[in-house]
């Protein structure tokens, strides 16, 4: 029987098809060759990790007359799988029936009093175990191989415009932030230690960000620092190879309290200058930046901000449209971690004039920062200096000098700054949602 949905007209079939999700694309193409048929395969990005899967997906894509075509984004997964080193949660040696400890001890149930809901096939410890060691055996291997893989898509996807580099696909426990063919593969209910690529800080673990470039104490900064940063690798690799169309980069990791060390903006290092590289060719519009500042950010802990790096190398991005920084610091009620309002003299703030070179950049429509202190005058002086070309702002989770500076900063957004003076197709509206540490603004 002919499906109803086939005898409508085209263009309402496309319509439909755009709400699906990709698990409900390939449901609905299952069903009868005919919506197979009306319902193409589409990839618009692929995935690349060290997992043998994930690249055997990416390297089918990119050889694929048709649906190399259509990718528009790499997503490189920097998540590694932890191999038990990287915790201080027990050894290899320490184990259960076979299991380390340490596995143990990363799971979601570990130390649980029986009130967690978990998933309806919650995988047992060996069960996971047993799926999980051939994971970690395998990303041994092919830790290489990804990289030439990558460059290998940066050839073969010709419409190629965005790169995300995050190490927080894992996300946190049954909540991951991609389904990769690697996670999407995963028995229901595998439950395992979430990989922690690059250094991060939580409840158990408040670690400071440390020199980009060591300073002598290498054991220390192996500890933390125990991976080499495929990200690194990455931007080397745009930096280099310069036949390919990447106009928009995205370092993540916020989603995790993790991020790209910011402390790469502390000194002149070969990294940095492949990031400028990227940065000032022709065309590169869109930039969304997640640094590790640390655990607390005080005054002597902002000279990453302050070095002039930064700021430089935002310079070179003549065209830039969007740019968002966020960082790992956390900052609760308007106030950094282990700081109070009377220790105002302690507060690292930067000018953000001397981050963000906000004349150098005519055609900027969206502007955002989180997770940094700033001054509530210097702020709304900076807002003020945004081009006319400007659609939204996003402040989030700002660390300001008095509770009350909040309701002033939206005071001032509105009576200040003459966005409400302009036509209605260039005028940026305010939204604010139920936190008062967020204040968004757009057309």
């Amino acid at each position: 029987m002919t499906s109803y949905l086939l005898q409508l007209p085209r263009e309402l079939q496309d319509a439909i098809f755009t709400y699906l999700k990709h698990n409900d694309i390939k449901n609905v193409r299952a069903t009868c060759s005919s919506l197979a048929k009306a319902l193409p395969l589409h990839f618009d990005r692929v995935f690349i990790s060290a997992n043998s899967l994930n690249i055997q997906v990416f390297s089918a894509i990119a050889n694929h007359e048709t649906y190399r075509h259509q990718v528009s984004e790499i997503i490189w997964d920097d998540a590694r799988l932890l191999a038990g080193f990287e915790l201080a949660w027990g050894s290899n040696s320490d184990a259960q029936d076979g299991v380390p400890l340490w596995f143990i001890e990363g799971r979601s149930d570990y130390g649980d009093p029986g009130t967690y809901v978990y998933p309806k096939n919650h995988l047992g410890i060996k069960e996971s175990w047993a799926y999980y060691k051939p994971l970690l055996d395998d990303q041994q291997q092919i830790l290489v191989s990804n990289l030439e893989a990558f460059k290998f898509g940066l050839r073969q996807f010709t419409s190629l415009k965005r790169v995300t580099i995050t190490p927080a696909t894992h996300g946190t426990h049954w909540r991951t932030l991609y389904r990769t063919p690697m996670i999407r593969a995963f028995p229901p209910g595998f439950d395992y230690p979430l990989p922690k690529a690059w250094p991060y800080f939580d409840d158990d673990l408040k670690i400071d960000v440390l020199p980009w470039v060591s300073d002598g104490d290498d054991r220390r900064h192996q500890e933390i620092y125990n991976d080499p940063n495929g990200g690194a690798f990455v931007i080397r690799a745009l930096a280099e190879f310069e036949d390919h169309g990447i106009t928009e980069l995205v370092i993540g990791g916020h989603e995790i309290q993790s991020g790209l060390n910011a402390r790469l903006f502390d000194e002149w290092s070969p990294e940095y200058e492949d990031l400028v590289t990227l940065l000032k060719r022709p065309g590169f519009r869109h930039l969304e930046l997640h640094l590790f500042t640390g655990f607390v950010l005080e005054d002597h802990e902002c000279y990453s901000y302050k070095s002039g790096l930064l700021h430089d190398g935002l310079t070179q991005a003549k065209d830039l449209e969007y740019l968002s920084l966020r960082a790992s610091s956390y900052i609760e009620n308007g106030v950094p971690e282990l700081l109070t309002f009377e220790d105002e003299e302690d507060w690292g703030i930067c000018p953000l004039r001397d981050v963000f070179p906000v004349d150098q950049w005519p055609r900027l429509q969206h502007f955002g920062i989180s997770n940094m202190l700033v001054d509530r005058g210097d702020l709304i002086g900076f807002l003020a200096s945004l081009p006319p070309s400007l659609r939204s702002v996003e402040l989030s989770h700002l660390g300001l000098k008095a509770p009350h500076e909040y309701s002033h900063l939206v005071q001032d957004i509105r009576d200040v700054l003459d966005w409400r003076s302009r036509s209605p197709g260039k005028r940026p509206e305010q939204y604010s949602n139920s936190c008062p540490l967020v204040v968004y603004a757009k057309v």
